[in-house]
């Protein structure tokens, strides 16, 4: 985590915000030398650079084409500059949380080095909150802006995680070359395949992202 000391302000909205020091300055950049992955400020709202393209026109100027993705919503647009454009550019981090309890629509994590809580909606979550275990560790997304400060924007849980097999439906009589398949259901309800090598009560590796089968823990 970084170094840089934070105060925290309680808020009714997004539970926390930070005060960032005043040496702290934005700036803008022309979107000729804006990189793809940096968040910029655009209609009032963040937006993360999926993609661009730098293109010259017939009369002999260019324009930016870019790909714009917004950090809050995920919907995306297409958005033309002038090469003499510029747009500000805002900080993204990622922050270590543990996952402690979710309560109806809100998911509560803790900071590990300064046990402050923060409290999240599930639709700040980037995958299915239905995958959360208690204290697992999560990644949350600060987002930083001249008029607010660093906020917390969303969490994404980690790429792989060992979860607990609770059933398997065994699939009897069928022969085929090379892994066979079968459904198991985890401990929290989520069904995925499984090698058919797997039983209860084994702990599994799993893609959260793409909920694939990895392999059983060791």
């Amino acid at each position: 985590m970084s170094s840089i000391l934070f105060s925290f302000t309680r808020q009714a909205s997004f539970k926390w915000t930070r005060t960032l020091p005043a040496s702290q300055r934005f700036y803008k950049l022309s979107v000729g030398s804006i990189k793809k992955g940096q968040v910029v400020q655009l209609k009032d709202k963040a937006w993360k650079v999926l993609t661009r393209d730098h293109v010259s026109t017939g009369r002999g100027g260019a324009v930016v084409k870019m790909e714009l993705q917004d950090i809050l919503s995920s919907n995306k647009i297409n958005e033309r500059f002038r090469s003499s454009d510029s747009l500000e550019i805002l900080n993204l981090t990622d922050e270590p949380y543990q996952y402690l309890y979710t309560e109806g629509e809100k998911v509560h994590l803790l900071n590990l080095e300064s046990f402050e809580e923060i409290e999240m909606t599930v639709s700040q979550c980037e995958a299915s909150v239905n995958m959360l275990e208690d204290s697992m560790l999560v990644s949350v997304n600060f987002l930083t802006t001249p008029e607010h400060g660093s906020q917390p924007c969303t969490f994404k849980l980690p790429s792989n995680y060992i979860y607990t097999v609770q059933s398997v439906v065994n699939r009897a009589g069928q022969a085929a070359k090379g892994t066979v398949y079968k459904t198991a259901t985890l401990t929290n309800g989520a069904k995925l395949q499984v090698p058919e090598f797997v039983n209860e009560d084994d702990r599994i590796i799993v893609d959260i992202d793409t909920m694939k089968y990895v392999k059983r823990e060791l």
